[in-house]
């Protein structure tokens, strides 16, 4: 059986909704869900407060500005694969502004072809993008019971005059005896120490 395909959201922000429409059409559903549209970029810049997007498409030019730095400024808060899809004669210009912000830039008129191999670029980036995030977090979490383990065994080894490794043995043996984390043993042991 193969393995469940993730889902990816995406955020398209385009002032012209025959051209939202057009580019939300070209998304698989079964792969790009919710598709979630903004007209300007300050309606995407509301919509980003409150959601978090994996794919962010941009069609300029937007109602309240062209798009580019837009495009630049959420690359900046965002961990969005963020893709902008400009005029042939204006190609260039864009690219050289946005590329070093990890912007991808296409050209129109857009051929579903190219649309299809960016947006697979970008798919597969931000799945690197998402793995390489859950990856921090662990390593985060890893190192924060470090800290607390590391602070918990000081407190028994100053209060019950235990060796290092018998209050690492103790929280452990606690931890486990009572199906608790030892995160949970060594924040109980720094509470009753307090």
């Amino acid at each position: 059986m193969p393995p469940e395909r993730r889902r990816f959201s995406v955020l398209i922000v385009s002032g012209k909704k025959q051209n939202a429409a057009m580019l939300s059409a070209m998304l698989d559903s079964s792969v790009y869900t919710p598709v979630d549209l903004a007209v300007s970029a300050g309606e995407a810049k509301r919509k980003l407060l409150t959601g978090v997007f994996d794919i962010i498409i941009i069609d300029p030019p937007l109602p309240d500005e062209f798009g580019a730095d837009f495009a630049v400024d959420i690359s900046e808060t965002t961990s969005s694969g963020i893709m902008i899809i400009v005029r042939s004669d204006l190609f260039e210009l864009i690219t050289s502004k946005v590329e070093n912000a990890g912007v991808l830039t296409l050209s129109k008129p857009l051929s579903r072809k190219d649309f299809y191999t960016a947006l697979k670029l970008i798919t597969a980036t931000s799945a690197r993008i998402l793995n390489g995030e859950k990856k921090v977090r662990r390593l985060q979490e890893k190192l924060e019971e470090i800290k607390l383990v590391s602070r918990a065994k000081f407190i028994l080894m100053e209060n019950q005059k235990l060796s290092e490794q018998e209050a690492h043995r103790y929280i452990e043996k606690e931890a486990m005896n009572r199906r608790i984390t030892k995160s949970k043993m060594a924040l109980e042991i720094i509470d009753n120490s307090l």
